[in-house]
C-alpha cells in the first residue's frame, strides 16, 4: 500500500512519458516481471516480445538508456586496450614475454565480456519473462568471468617467483568460477532452497582475492607486494565497486527525490560507472606491477 501511495502522490504523480515517437510506461503500467526498483517511476518501455524491437531502444532514451551505453562503452574500452598494451607496454621492454600478454588479456577480455553481457540484459530486459531472467543470467555470468579475468594477472604477478602459488590459486579460482557459473545457468540450481548455497559460491569467489592478496603481504611484506601486485591500485578498485554496491542497495538518489532521477543518475546508473572506475583502477595498477617486475623486480631470489 505504501508503494500506491507514493505513486498517487500529487508531487510525484506519473504522467505517460514519449520518446522517439514512442510511448514509454510507468511503474504502474508495466508488467510485475519488469518491476526491479519501486523507485523508478517512469521511462520504462513496454514489453517488446521482439528482439528487434527491444533492440531498436537502442535509438531513444528510457531509463535504461544509461545502463546500456554506459557499458557499451565500458566493453569498447576494454576490448581495444590489448592493442595499446602490446604497443606501449610489450614493445617497450622486450623481456616481455608471451605470458603477460595472456594476463593481460584474460584481464581486458573479462571485463569487456562483463560489460556486453550487462549492456546485452539491459538491451532484451524488456523482451519477455523468459528472455528477462537468461539476460539476467548472462549479466550474473559476466560478473564470474570479470572476477576470474581480474584474479589471472594479480595473481601473476603477485606470486611472480611463486610458480606453485600461482598455480594453485588459478586453480582455486577457476574451479569456484565455474561452480558460480554452474549455479548460474543450470535450471536445476535456480530453485530458492538452494539460494544460501549459490551465494556462498559467489562469496567465496569474492574472499578468494582477499586471501591470496593477504597470503602475499605475509609472505613478501606491504612494500614488495604493493610493488608486486599494486594493493593500493586494488583498494582503490574495491572502495570504487563497494561505493557502488553501496548505492545501489540502497536505491538512493530516487529515494529521495522520485522522478528526478529516472531517466538519469540513478542507483544501477552510478553502479555502473563505478564498476568501469574499479575496472580502470585494476588496469593501472597492472601495467605498475608490470613496469616493476620488467625492470628492478626482474630478479627471483
Amino acid at each position: 500500500m505504501a508503494r500506491q501511495r507514493k505513486i498517487e502522490d500529487p508531487k510525484t504523480k506519473t504522467t505517460p512519458q514519449s520518446s522517439g515517437g514512442r510511448v514509454l510506461k510507468t511503474w504502474d503500467e508495466i508488467h510485475s516481471w519488469q518491476q526491479d526498483n519501486e523507485y523508478i517511476l517512469s521511462g520504462y518501455r513496454p514489453a517488446s516480445h521482439s528482439f528487434r524491437k527491444s533492440y531498436a531502444s537502442l535509438g531513444y532514451i528510457h531509463n535504461e538508456t544509461v545502463n546500456i551505453y554506459s557499458h557499451v562503452i565500458g566493453a569498447a574500452i576494454f576490448l581495444t586496450m590489448p592493442i595499446y598494451t602490446y604497443r606501449a607496454l610489450y614493445l617497450r621492454y622486450p623481456q616481455a614475454t608471451a605470458a603477460d600478454i595472456v594476463v593481460f588479456s584474460t584481464f581486458f577480455y573479462g571485463v569487456a565480456i562483463c560489460f556486453f553481457l550487462s549492456a546485452t540484459y539491459h538491451i532484451i530486459g524488456n523482451h519477455s519473462p523468459n528472455v528477462q531472467k537468461f539476460g539476467n543470467q548472462l549479466d550474473y555470468l559476466g560478473i564470474v568471468i570479470l572476477m576470474w579475468g581480474s584474479t589471472i594477472p594479480s595473481v601473476y604477478y603477485g606470486f611472480y617467483c611463486d610458480t606453485g602459488l600461482q598455480k594453485a590459486y588459478w586453480t582455486n579460482v577457476t574451479i569456484l568460477a565455474t561452480l558460480c557459473i554452474v549455479a548460474t545457468l543450470h535450471p536445476r540450481f535456480r530453485h530458492s532452497s538452494l539460494r544460501p548455497y549459490r551465494a556462498a559460491m559467489y562469496a567465496g569467489l569474492g574472499l578468494s582475492g582477499l586471501v591470496f592478496v593477504i597470503h602475499g603481504i605475509l609472505l613478501h611484506g606491504w612494500t614488495m607486494q604493493n610493488q608486486r601486485m599494486s594493493v593500493d591500485w586494488m583498494a582503490l578498485m574495491a572502495v570504487f565497486n563497494l561505493t557502488g554496491a553501496v548505492i545501489y542497495a540502497a536505491r538512493v538518489p530516487e529515494k529521495i527525490k522520485p522522478l528526478k532521477f529516472d531517466i538519469y543518475g540513478n542507483s544501477h546508473q552510478v553502479l555502473h560507472v563505478a564498476v568501469i572506475f574499479a575496472g580502470l583502477a585494476h588496469m593501472l595498477g597492472l601495467f605498475r606491477a608490470f613496469d616493476y617486475l620488467h625492470t628492478v623486480g626482474s630478479v627471483c631470489e
